[in-house]
């Protein structure tokens, strides 16, 4: 039996583990899950620890898989890209890093965008400057968008992030934007397609973005997990727009996640069901992963 740490601090992202763990149990895989609860400068030490053969490697959630991603030997392309990891593999003594949140992002986008790619817009804002805003520029930049407007409440978090993919992202234009009513009016107008990665609307009961400054026919990803119409859905939805929420990108990640750690296909109803489960929605309103 190997240990399986789930490195956090708050343990809001707990349906990470409940996913992960429900896949490992049906799978009768040797691997203990448990909880990790440190703080940002107990980290390095945590990762540390890894190198031990009693460790099969470590889940990372919010907020340290920025932090985690200088702690390994190696790292994935997705990682690198990102510069933000949310797995972490013990191969014999090297400790590489994975994003497969960039997995669950393109599956997400693939779900309301057209479904040839080069028929994708090429203009997007997106909302927030975390592990999950990184891996949605990411897929953006391989996707060959033009033009990309990052928001976040503290405009340096967003700067950092432009600052990292700057030189990836020579081809487009990738700014970060202060968040006012105005500019983001602004950039809607010329936007096909908006990505919320904030995490505001995780409470259910208001909308990052003012009804009155979505246009119509608008793509929405809101990456909101535990609701499955979120007020910024119904809203876009309501202007004609495409929409969907976080879940089919939160499983597609854990599916490449569970299939990365293991070896084995990730058994998707298992996976959904778990997911349910902790959500205490009903299972047939969340998408199979894949779908």
């Amino acid at each position: 039996m190997q240990r399986l740490p789930v490195i956090g601090q708050t343990f809001t992202h707990s349906a990470f583990e409940a996913v992960q763990r429900a896949a490992i149990e049906a799978a009768q895989l040797p691997l203990a899950i448990e909880r990790w609860d440190r703080k940002p400068h107990q980290v390095p030490d945590a990762i540390a620890e890894l190198h031990n053969e009693a460790f099969a490697g470590a889940l990372i959630v919010a907020p340290h898989k920025e932090r985690a991603a200088a702690l390994v030997s190696a790292l994935s392309d997705d990682a690198h890209l990102t510069g933000a990891v949310n797995l972490i593999r013990r191969d014999g003594l090297r400790l590489r890093g994975h994003n497969t949140d960039v997995d669950g992002v393109r599956a997400g986008l693939m779900a309301i965008l057209p479904r040839a790619q080069a028929q994708w817009p090429r203009n997007a804002v997106v909302l927030g400057a975390g592990g999950g805003a990184r891996a949605v520029v990411a897929v953006l930049l391989g996707a060959g968008f033009q033009r990309v407007s990052l928001f976040n409440r503290h405009l340096h978090r967003a700067e950092a992030v432009v600052a990292h993919f700057a030189r990836a992202a020579r081809h487009m234009e990738l700014r970060a934007r202060p968040w006012h009513e105005t500019i983001l009016e602004a950039e809607l107008a010329k936007a096909q397609l908006l990505v919320n990665a904030s995490g505001i609307g995780v409470e259910g009961s208001s909308s990052p973005i003012p009804v009155e400054l979505l246009p119509e026919d608008l793509y929405v990803l809101d990456l909101v997990l535990n609701h499955a119409v979120t007020p910024l859905m119904a809203e876009a939805k309501a202007r004609g727009g495409t929409v969907a929420n976080g879940q089919g990108s939160f499983l597609a990640s854990s599916a490449a996640t569970f299939l990365l750690l293991t070896g084995q296909e990730p058994p998707p109803e298992v996976m959904r069901t778990a997911l349910a489960d902790e959500l205490g929605l009903p299972e047939e309103g969340i998408a199979v992963v894949g779908d």
